[in-house]
């Protein structure tokens, strides 16, 4: 059997944790792709998604250890938390806009979306 080149991955989470299980989905890719030798070059939170930085989210803790395992930055749209009042809480989420989405997109073999 010939060993699989490893590849980078950045995500995409648009689905609300608090409606749906898109995250745990997400979360659980994210660790099954990091044992196997892949990397993330990021995580991007856009409209409902953004949701999971809010401190009192029990996801939030769940995502910044998966950031410090892997050094992946975990990004939230500034846009989208404005417009639902989230404010990162600090290291290592932070609030970017749409072009730095894209610039971790470029730099990944692959992107995956989880949404509705």
């Amino acid at each position: 059997m010939k060993p699989t080149q490893a590849m980078t991955f950045a995500l995409t989470v648009t689905a609300s944790p608090f409606v749906t299980d898109q995250h745990q989905r997400a979360l659980r890719l994210a660790q099954a792709m990091l044992r196997a030798g892949h990397q993330l070059t990021q995580v991007f939170f856009y409209q409902d998604g953004v949701q999971a930085a809010r401190a009192e989210s029990p996801l939030t803790a769940r995502w910044a250890e998966l950031a410090a395992q892997s050094g992946c930055p975990l990004y939230v749209c500034v846009s989208a938390a404005e417009r639902r009042g989230v404010e990162a809480p600090g290291t290592p989420w932070q609030i970017v806009g749409l072009g730095d989405w894209l610039a971790g997109c470029e730099e990944a073999d692959r992107h995956l979306h989880f949404g509705d």
